[in-house]
Protein backbone atom coordinates (compact mmCIF):
# COMPACT_ATOMS: atom_id res chain seq x y z
CA UNK A 1 0.00 0.00 0.00
CA UNK A 2 1.13 3.75 -0.75
CA UNK A 3 1.61 6.46 1.83
CA UNK A 4 0.40 9.56 0.71
CA UNK A 5 0.68 12.80 2.62
CA UNK A 6 -1.75 12.90 5.59
CA UNK A 7 -4.73 15.82 4.99
CA UNK A 8 -6.70 17.18 8.19
CA UNK A 9 -9.78 17.70 5.42
CA UNK A 10 -10.02 14.44 3.64
CA UNK A 11 -9.73 10.61 4.42
CA UNK A 12 -6.61 10.18 2.69
CA UNK A 13 -6.61 6.34 4.68
CA UNK A 14 -9.90 5.64 2.83
CA UNK A 15 -8.28 7.23 -0.61
CA UNK A 16 -4.83 5.30 -0.49
CA UNK A 17 -7.71 1.75 -0.95
CA UNK A 18 -9.18 3.24 -3.90
CA UNK A 19 -5.63 2.29 -5.89
CA UNK A 20 -5.46 -0.62 -3.88
CA UNK A 21 -3.40 -2.80 -6.91
CA UNK A 22 -3.07 -5.82 -5.61
CA UNK A 23 -6.93 -6.65 -6.43
CA UNK A 24 -6.81 -4.49 -9.36
CA UNK A 25 -8.57 -6.68 -12.27
CA UNK A 26 -8.83 -4.62 -15.22
CA UNK A 27 -7.13 -0.90 -15.79
CA UNK A 28 -10.23 1.37 -15.18
CA UNK A 29 -9.36 2.68 -11.73
CA UNK A 30 -5.73 4.38 -11.65
CA UNK A 31 -6.52 5.23 -15.13
CA UNK A 32 -9.54 6.85 -14.38
CA UNK A 33 -8.36 8.15 -11.22
CA UNK A 34 -5.77 9.70 -13.81
CA UNK A 35 -7.96 11.34 -15.82
CA UNK A 36 -9.41 13.35 -12.83
CA UNK A 37 -6.28 14.61 -11.84
CA UNK A 38 -5.45 15.84 -15.29
CA UNK A 39 -8.42 18.47 -15.64
CA UNK A 40 -8.11 19.12 -11.64
CA UNK A 41 -4.99 20.16 -12.00
CA UNK A 42 -6.21 22.48 -14.67
CA UNK A 43 -7.97 23.75 -11.78
CA UNK A 44 -11.75 22.39 -13.44
CA UNK A 45 -14.75 20.85 -10.18
CA UNK A 46 -16.82 19.42 -12.55
CA UNK A 47 -15.30 17.31 -14.94
CA UNK A 48 -17.77 15.56 -17.63
CA UNK A 49 -17.76 11.83 -17.84
CA UNK A 50 -16.62 12.35 -21.90
CA UNK A 51 -13.33 13.96 -20.75
CA UNK A 52 -12.13 11.25 -17.83
CA UNK A 53 -12.99 8.78 -20.31
CA UNK A 54 -10.95 10.60 -23.10
CA UNK A 55 -8.32 10.80 -20.64
CA UNK A 56 -8.29 7.12 -19.74
CA UNK A 57 -8.23 6.04 -23.81
CA UNK A 58 -5.39 8.26 -24.62
CA UNK A 59 -2.81 7.01 -21.59
CA UNK A 60 -4.10 3.56 -22.98
CA UNK A 61 -3.11 3.95 -26.60
CA UNK A 62 0.01 3.85 -26.49
CA UNK A 63 0.75 0.75 -24.17
CA UNK A 64 -1.64 -0.57 -26.77
CA UNK A 65 -0.71 0.20 -29.84
CA UNK A 66 2.78 0.68 -30.19
CA UNK A 67 3.87 -1.49 -27.58
CA UNK A 68 1.04 -4.47 -27.95
CA UNK A 69 0.76 -4.64 -24.13
CA UNK A 70 -2.33 -6.90 -23.20
CA UNK A 71 -4.77 -5.43 -20.95
CA UNK A 72 -6.70 -8.84 -20.17
CA UNK A 73 -9.51 -10.27 -21.39
CA UNK A 74 -11.84 -8.14 -18.74
CA UNK A 75 -10.97 -4.55 -19.91
CA UNK A 76 -12.34 -2.98 -22.34
CA UNK A 77 -10.35 -0.53 -23.80
CA UNK A 78 -8.43 -2.61 -25.95
CA UNK A 79 -11.39 -3.19 -27.94
CA UNK A 80 -12.27 0.38 -27.76
CA UNK A 81 -8.59 1.79 -29.35
CA UNK A 82 -8.48 -1.06 -31.55
CA UNK A 83 -11.84 0.20 -33.43
CA UNK A 84 -10.57 3.74 -32.86
CA UNK A 85 -7.01 3.02 -34.66
CA UNK A 86 -9.36 1.32 -37.45
CA UNK A 87 -10.90 4.46 -38.30
CA UNK A 88 -9.06 7.24 -37.53
CA UNK A 89 -5.23 7.87 -38.60
CA UNK A 90 -3.68 8.49 -35.50
CA UNK A 91 -0.37 7.09 -34.87
CA UNK A 92 0.65 4.76 -31.96
CA UNK A 93 3.84 7.00 -30.52
CA UNK A 94 1.34 10.25 -30.79
CA UNK A 95 1.36 13.00 -28.14
CA UNK A 96 -0.86 12.11 -25.49
CA UNK A 97 -2.24 15.57 -25.79
CA UNK A 98 -2.66 15.07 -29.66
CA UNK A 99 -4.90 11.85 -28.93
CA UNK A 100 -6.86 13.15 -26.14
CA UNK A 101 -8.14 15.85 -28.64
CA UNK A 102 -8.68 13.80 -31.92
CA UNK A 103 -10.66 11.11 -29.35
CA UNK A 104 -12.49 14.31 -27.44
CA UNK A 105 -13.46 15.38 -31.42
CA UNK A 106 -14.57 12.16 -32.39
CA UNK A 107 -18.44 11.97 -33.96
CA UNK A 108 -18.55 8.26 -35.14
CA UNK A 109 -21.94 6.79 -33.10
CA UNK A 110 -20.43 3.28 -32.83
CA UNK A 111 -17.06 4.69 -31.20
CA UNK A 112 -19.42 6.96 -28.76
CA UNK A 113 -21.30 3.91 -27.78
CA UNK A 114 -18.13 1.76 -27.24
CA UNK A 115 -16.61 4.99 -24.96
CA UNK A 116 -19.88 5.21 -23.12
CA UNK A 117 -19.37 1.97 -21.91
CA UNK A 118 -16.66 3.21 -19.59
CA UNK A 119 -19.72 4.93 -17.69
CA UNK A 120 -21.18 2.09 -16.44
CA UNK A 121 -19.32 1.37 -13.25
CA UNK A 122 -15.61 3.06 -12.90
CA UNK A 123 -17.37 6.07 -11.75
CA UNK A 124 -18.97 4.37 -9.15
CA UNK A 125 -16.91 1.68 -7.77
CA UNK A 126 -13.80 3.71 -7.83
CA UNK A 127 -15.56 5.23 -4.85
CA UNK A 128 -16.10 1.75 -2.67
CA UNK A 129 -13.45 2.17 -0.01
CA UNK A 130 -15.67 5.26 1.23
CA UNK A 131 -18.66 3.83 1.91
CA UNK A 132 -20.89 -0.09 2.23
CA UNK A 133 -23.41 -0.63 -0.19
CA UNK A 134 -25.28 -4.36 0.33
CA UNK A 135 -25.11 -6.67 -2.60
CA UNK A 136 -28.75 -6.48 -2.81
CA UNK A 137 -29.01 -2.81 -3.73
CA UNK A 138 -28.57 -0.44 -7.21
CA UNK A 139 -25.07 0.26 -6.62
CA UNK A 140 -24.35 2.97 -9.01
CA UNK A 141 -28.00 4.53 -7.63
CA UNK A 142 -27.14 3.86 -3.90
CA UNK A 143 -23.67 5.53 -4.69
CA UNK A 144 -25.15 8.55 -6.18
CA UNK A 145 -27.25 8.82 -2.99
CA UNK A 146 -24.38 8.69 -0.66
CA UNK A 147 -22.33 11.18 -2.06
CA UNK A 148 -24.82 13.65 -2.52
CA UNK A 149 -25.70 13.23 0.97
CA UNK A 150 -21.75 13.55 2.26
CA UNK A 151 -20.32 16.98 2.77
CA UNK A 152 -16.92 15.03 2.44
CA UNK A 153 -17.49 13.09 -0.70
CA UNK A 154 -14.46 12.73 -2.82
CA UNK A 155 -16.96 13.67 -6.06
CA UNK A 156 -20.64 14.40 -6.17
CA UNK A 157 -22.86 13.03 -9.67
CA UNK A 158 -24.50 15.33 -11.80
CA UNK A 159 -25.90 16.08 -15.40
CA UNK A 160 -25.30 19.39 -16.98
CA UNK A 161 -27.40 19.65 -19.89
CA UNK A 162 -27.59 16.11 -20.89
CA UNK A 163 -23.96 15.78 -20.31
CA UNK A 164 -22.62 13.37 -17.08
CA UNK A 165 -20.17 14.69 -14.64
CA UNK A 166 -18.84 14.56 -11.38
CA UNK A 167 -18.01 17.40 -8.97
CA UNK A 168 -15.08 17.80 -6.85
CA UNK A 169 -15.05 18.00 -3.43
CA UNK A 170 -13.54 21.50 -2.64
CA UNK A 171 -10.96 19.97 -0.15
CA UNK A 172 -10.39 17.04 -2.65
CA UNK A 173 -9.79 19.35 -5.74
CA UNK A 174 -7.12 21.20 -3.06
CA UNK A 175 -5.75 17.84 -1.98
CA UNK A 176 -5.51 16.72 -5.27
CA UNK A 177 -3.34 20.07 -6.39
CA UNK A 178 -1.39 20.27 -3.88
CA UNK A 179 0.27 16.76 -4.01
CA UNK A 180 -0.22 16.20 -7.64
CA UNK A 181 3.10 14.74 -8.10
CA UNK A 182 3.27 12.14 -5.10
CA UNK A 183 -0.84 11.11 -6.46
CA UNK A 184 0.11 11.10 -10.36
CA UNK A 185 3.45 9.04 -9.37
CA UNK A 186 1.00 6.23 -7.04
CA UNK A 187 -1.08 5.72 -10.58
CA UNK A 188 1.59 5.32 -12.32
CA UNK A 189 2.65 2.37 -10.15
CA UNK A 190 -0.52 0.84 -9.69
CA UNK A 191 -0.79 1.19 -13.53
CA UNK A 192 2.56 -0.72 -14.07
CA UNK A 193 1.77 -3.30 -11.42
CA UNK A 194 -1.46 -4.26 -12.96
CA UNK A 195 0.24 -4.44 -16.86
CA UNK A 196 2.70 -6.70 -15.12
CA UNK A 197 0.32 -9.15 -13.80
CA UNK A 198 -1.19 -8.64 -17.24
CA UNK A 199 1.94 -9.40 -19.40
CA UNK A 200 4.59 -11.66 -17.14
CA UNK A 201 7.38 -12.22 -19.89
CA UNK A 202 7.28 -9.00 -21.30
CA UNK A 203 10.50 -7.08 -20.12
CA UNK A 204 10.69 -3.45 -19.15
CA UNK A 205 7.23 -2.49 -18.51
CA UNK A 206 7.57 0.49 -16.53
CA UNK A 207 9.03 2.08 -19.52
CA UNK A 208 6.14 0.99 -21.98
CA UNK A 209 3.70 3.40 -20.24
CA UNK A 210 4.38 6.62 -22.00
CA UNK A 211 6.48 7.36 -25.17
CA UNK A 212 10.03 8.94 -24.49
CA UNK A 213 10.95 12.21 -24.65
CA UNK A 214 13.75 11.29 -27.35
CA UNK A 215 16.06 8.23 -28.51
CA UNK A 216 19.63 8.55 -30.24
CA UNK A 217 21.26 6.06 -31.99
CA UNK A 218 24.31 8.35 -32.61
CA UNK A 219 26.93 6.47 -31.58
CA UNK A 220 25.44 2.72 -32.88
CA UNK A 221 25.32 4.92 -36.22
CA UNK A 222 28.97 6.08 -36.07
CA UNK A 223 30.17 2.33 -35.01
CA UNK A 224 28.28 0.95 -38.23
CA UNK A 225 29.71 3.87 -40.50
CA UNK A 226 33.22 2.95 -39.14
CA UNK A 227 32.93 -0.42 -39.62
CA UNK A 228 31.61 0.10 -43.38
CA UNK A 229 34.20 1.90 -44.23
CA UNK A 230 36.81 -0.75 -43.23
CA UNK A 231 34.69 -3.96 -43.96
CA UNK A 232 32.20 -2.52 -46.20
CA UNK A 233 28.52 -3.28 -45.11
CA UNK A 234 25.06 -4.82 -46.64
CA UNK A 235 21.56 -4.64 -45.72
CA UNK A 236 20.73 -7.35 -44.14
CA UNK A 237 16.91 -7.25 -45.37
CA UNK A 238 17.20 -6.72 -49.06
CA UNK A 239 20.94 -8.10 -49.31
CA UNK A 240 22.26 -5.21 -51.12
CA UNK A 241 25.36 -3.55 -50.29
CA UNK A 242 25.62 0.16 -49.40
CA UNK A 243 26.66 1.76 -53.00
CA UNK A 244 25.74 5.55 -54.45
CA UNK A 245 22.96 3.03 -56.60
CA UNK A 246 21.36 1.46 -53.71
CA UNK A 247 21.37 4.65 -51.31
CA UNK A 248 19.76 6.53 -54.15
CA UNK A 249 17.33 3.75 -54.58
CA UNK A 250 16.30 2.70 -51.69
CA UNK A 251 17.40 5.73 -49.01
CA UNK A 252 20.73 6.58 -46.88
CA UNK A 253 21.63 4.27 -43.87
CA UNK A 254 19.59 4.07 -40.75
CA UNK A 255 19.64 1.41 -37.74
CA UNK A 256 17.25 -1.08 -37.48
CA UNK A 257 16.07 -2.38 -34.29
CA UNK A 258 16.29 -6.11 -35.62
CA UNK A 259 13.75 -7.57 -32.18
CA UNK A 260 11.70 -4.06 -32.23
CA UNK A 261 12.39 -0.92 -29.96
CA UNK A 262 8.79 -0.60 -28.84
CA UNK A 263 9.24 -4.51 -27.25
CA UNK A 264 12.86 -4.73 -25.93
CA UNK A 265 12.83 -0.47 -25.21
CA UNK A 266 16.71 -0.24 -25.85
CA UNK A 267 19.60 0.34 -27.94
CA UNK A 268 21.92 -2.17 -27.06
CA UNK A 269 24.42 -2.35 -30.21
CA UNK A 270 23.52 -6.84 -29.99
CA UNK A 271 19.96 -6.00 -31.32
CA UNK A 272 21.07 -3.23 -34.11
CA UNK A 273 21.29 -3.77 -37.63
CA UNK A 274 22.05 -0.77 -40.27
CA UNK A 275 19.47 -0.61 -42.96
CA UNK A 276 18.39 1.82 -46.07
CA UNK A 277 15.91 4.10 -44.96
CA UNK A 278 13.15 3.04 -46.70
CA UNK A 279 13.47 -0.23 -46.05
CA UNK A 280 13.38 0.01 -42.59
CA UNK A 281 10.62 2.03 -42.53
CA UNK A 282 8.86 -0.93 -44.29
CA UNK A 283 9.76 -2.66 -41.32
CA UNK A 284 8.45 -0.40 -39.30
CA UNK A 285 7.68 -2.21 -35.69
CA UNK A 286 7.52 -5.68 -37.41
CA UNK A 287 9.29 -8.94 -36.52
CA UNK A 288 12.07 -9.91 -39.08
CA UNK A 289 11.10 -13.53 -40.45
CA UNK A 290 13.98 -15.56 -38.52
CA UNK A 291 13.80 -18.06 -41.19
CA UNK A 292 15.10 -15.71 -43.46
CA UNK A 293 16.93 -13.47 -41.91
CA UNK A 294 18.42 -14.86 -38.50
CA UNK A 295 21.76 -16.56 -40.33
CA UNK A 296 22.74 -13.24 -41.72
CA UNK A 297 21.93 -11.22 -38.71
CA UNK A 298 24.03 -13.36 -36.62
CA UNK A 299 26.95 -13.76 -39.69
CA UNK A 300 26.97 -9.70 -39.59
CA UNK A 301 26.89 -9.29 -35.64
CA UNK A 302 29.85 -11.80 -35.28
CA UNK A 303 31.62 -9.59 -37.92
CA UNK A 304 30.97 -6.52 -35.87
CA UNK A 305 31.84 -8.22 -32.55
CA UNK A 306 35.14 -9.50 -33.64
CA UNK A 307 36.20 -6.45 -35.79
CA UNK A 308 35.49 -4.30 -32.52
CA UNK A 309 37.73 -6.77 -30.45
CA UNK A 310 40.49 -7.41 -32.89
CA UNK A 311 41.42 -4.52 -34.73
CA UNK A 312 43.87 -1.62 -33.59
CA UNK A 313 41.77 1.71 -33.00
CA UNK A 314 42.43 4.74 -31.90
CA UNK A 315 41.05 8.33 -30.38
CA UNK A 316 37.54 8.68 -30.51
CA UNK A 317 36.84 5.38 -32.18
CA UNK A 318 38.58 3.13 -29.41
CA UNK A 319 36.55 5.16 -26.72
CA UNK A 320 33.46 4.19 -28.67
CA UNK A 321 33.84 0.59 -29.33
CA UNK A 322 35.05 -0.29 -25.70
CA UNK A 323 31.81 1.58 -24.74
CA UNK A 324 29.58 -0.45 -27.14
CA UNK A 325 31.32 -3.53 -26.66
CA UNK A 326 29.91 -3.39 -23.22
CA UNK A 327 26.76 -4.82 -24.87
CA UNK A 328 27.56 -7.90 -25.80
CA UNK A 329 27.83 -8.93 -21.78
CA UNK A 330 24.55 -9.12 -21.84
CA UNK A 331 24.08 -11.73 -24.17
CA UNK A 332 26.84 -13.90 -22.74
CA UNK A 333 26.39 -16.24 -19.72
CA UNK A 334 26.77 -14.27 -16.34
CA UNK A 335 29.49 -16.41 -14.99
CA UNK A 336 31.90 -15.57 -17.73
CA UNK A 337 34.74 -13.37 -17.20
CA UNK A 338 33.67 -10.55 -20.32
CA UNK A 339 37.24 -9.60 -20.02
CA UNK A 340 38.84 -12.77 -21.65
CA UNK A 341 35.77 -13.50 -23.37
CA UNK A 342 36.36 -10.93 -25.70
CA UNK A 343 39.34 -13.13 -27.17
CA UNK A 344 38.26 -16.20 -26.21
CA UNK A 345 34.72 -16.77 -27.74
CA UNK A 346 34.60 -18.59 -31.63
CA UNK A 347 32.52 -17.64 -33.95
CA UNK A 348 30.05 -20.55 -32.92
CA UNK A 349 29.90 -19.61 -29.53
CA UNK A 350 29.04 -15.56 -30.20
CA UNK A 351 26.18 -17.11 -32.81
CA UNK A 352 24.68 -19.12 -30.19
CA UNK A 353 24.86 -16.70 -27.24
CA UNK A 354 23.23 -14.02 -29.78
CA UNK A 355 20.61 -17.05 -30.88
CA UNK A 356 19.51 -18.01 -27.22
CA UNK A 357 18.93 -14.62 -26.72
CA UNK A 358 17.28 -13.21 -29.31
CA UNK A 359 14.45 -16.49 -30.27
CA UNK A 360 13.00 -15.82 -26.52
CA UNK A 361 12.90 -12.45 -26.67
CA UNK A 362 11.05 -12.65 -30.44
CA UNK A 363 8.58 -15.56 -29.29
CA UNK A 364 7.37 -13.16 -26.23
CA UNK A 365 7.35 -10.74 -29.07
CA UNK A 366 4.78 -12.51 -31.11
CA UNK A 367 2.60 -13.92 -28.77
CA UNK A 368 2.10 -10.44 -28.25
CA UNK A 369 0.80 -10.03 -31.80
CA UNK A 370 3.78 -8.31 -33.45
CA UNK A 371 3.67 -9.03 -37.01
CA UNK A 372 6.22 -10.97 -38.90
CA UNK A 373 8.10 -9.13 -42.15
CA UNK A 374 10.22 -10.05 -44.93
CA UNK A 375 11.41 -7.72 -47.48
CA UNK A 376 9.80 -7.87 -51.22
CA UNK A 377 13.10 -6.65 -52.84
CA UNK A 378 15.02 -9.07 -51.15
CA UNK A 379 17.69 -10.78 -53.58
CA UNK A 380 19.51 -13.59 -52.67
CA UNK A 381 23.46 -14.77 -53.27
CA UNK A 382 25.63 -17.70 -52.91
CA UNK A 383 27.79 -15.89 -49.92
CA UNK A 384 25.53 -13.46 -48.68
CA UNK A 385 27.68 -10.79 -46.31
CA UNK A 386 31.16 -9.35 -46.64
CA UNK A 387 32.51 -12.30 -49.56
CA UNK A 388 36.11 -11.81 -50.64
CA UNK A 389 35.65 -11.05 -53.87
CA UNK A 390 32.71 -7.88 -52.67
CA UNK A 391 33.99 -6.81 -49.61
CA UNK A 392 37.10 -4.32 -51.04
CA UNK A 393 33.98 -2.66 -53.86
CA UNK A 394 31.59 -2.39 -51.26
CA UNK A 395 33.85 -0.80 -48.67
CA UNK A 396 34.94 1.90 -51.36
CA UNK A 397 31.47 2.49 -52.28
CA UNK A 398 30.74 3.42 -48.40
CA UNK A 399 33.66 5.76 -48.82
CA UNK A 400 32.46 7.19 -51.69
CA UNK A 401 28.66 7.56 -50.59
CA UNK A 402 29.16 8.36 -47.07
CA UNK A 403 32.02 7.92 -44.90
CA UNK A 404 33.62 11.16 -45.65
CA UNK A 405 34.88 12.63 -42.51
CA UNK A 406 35.05 9.66 -40.57
CA UNK A 407 38.47 8.87 -39.43
CA UNK A 408 39.76 5.32 -39.91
Amino acid sequence: MFSLPHSREVDTRLFANVLDYSTQSASYKPLWLGGILAEAIKGKKEITFKEIACHMISKAWYPITHCKLSFGTQDSLPRIVSCIREKYDIKPDEKIDTIYRAIYNIQDKEIIKQINVLYNMVPYRLLSPFYEIGSKENFNKRMKELTSEDENAFYTFEDKQGRKCICLGEAWHKYLNDNQVIISAWIEYSLIYFLQKKNPNVPAIPLKISPPDKRDLGDATKLWKYFGAQKGLNDIYVNRPFTEKNIAEYGGLSIDHFIPWSFVLHDEIWNLVPSFKNINSSKSNALPNLDVYMKNFCNLQYELFDFVRSEEHEGKQKAMLNKLLEDYVHIMPSNWDSTKAWYQISSDKFKDCLKNTIIPLYQIAYNQGYDIWECKDRIIYNDLIHTQNTEGYIAEQIESSYMKGVKK
